[in-house]
């Protein structure tokens, strides 16, 4: 797992660390000095600073002593109010609304981050689940990324295809939630990972 897909377990970040991971960038690589980091992450900094000096985002400052002179560096901010902040402003972060991204590599963050998409990848993908079988558009998807990393972590690790994972997970959505998506989002959610790893162990050996 990538270090940026770790943070899909963080509900609260500093301005700082939002930026950096709107921007597919590891917030341990960001430098003191803004001089220093990437044009893109000290521009979606100010946004950020200038959506709570608005009002348009909701920030805790009550640990940052420099928040007085507009300094937001340090001030909290959740996900939920960072998500509700990028959906006003169509913008959609991977590290927000894709908790497969790192997996999809740099299109996946360039799709992401690119101003002019109007709908979130989750979006797109319920859509798709009511035109071909009327099933509820909402599912757990963070849940189930969070279920394949523990079947991925046990013993007997993942199946060595994917269609059966797919198999699996419909059955876990089922016993879970007494309800199954379509059988087409699954696959394009394992795909990715399955993909992923072959590549990866092709880089290896």
């Amino acid at each position: 797992m990538s270090d940026i897909s770790n943070w899909m377990y963080v509900e609260v970040f500093t301005v700082d660390q939002a930026a950096a991971l709107w921007c597919g960038i590891e917030p341990s690589r960001m430098k003191l000095s803004d001089s220093s980091n990437p044009s893109e992450a000290v521009a979606v900094k100010q946004m950020l600073a200038g959506a709570i000096m608005t009002g348009q985002l909701q920030a805790n400052s009550e640990a940052n002593p420099f928040s007085s002179i507009g300094n937001y560096s340090m001030s909290f901010v959740s996900r939920d109010d960072l998500k509700a902040y990028a959906e006003q402003r169509k913008l959609f972060p991977a590290f927000l609304f894709n908790t497969l991204a790192s997996f999809g590599g740099e299109k996946a963050l360039q799709a992401s981050t690119h101003p002019q998409r109007s709908e979130p990848v989750e979006s797109v993908i319920a859509k798709t689940d009511r035109n071909v079988g009327g099933r509820p558009p909402e599912y757990d998807w963070d849940s189930f990324i969070l279920e394949v990393i523990c079947r991925a972590n046990s013993p007997d690790g993942l199946p060595e295809t994917q269609a059966e994972l797919i198999r699996d997970m419909l059955q876990w959505f089922s016993d879970t939630y007494g309800v199954e998506p379509a059988e087409s989002a699954v696959k394009q959610r394992i795909s990715k990972i399955y993909n992923y790893l072959k590549k990866s162990k092709n880089l290896q050996g």
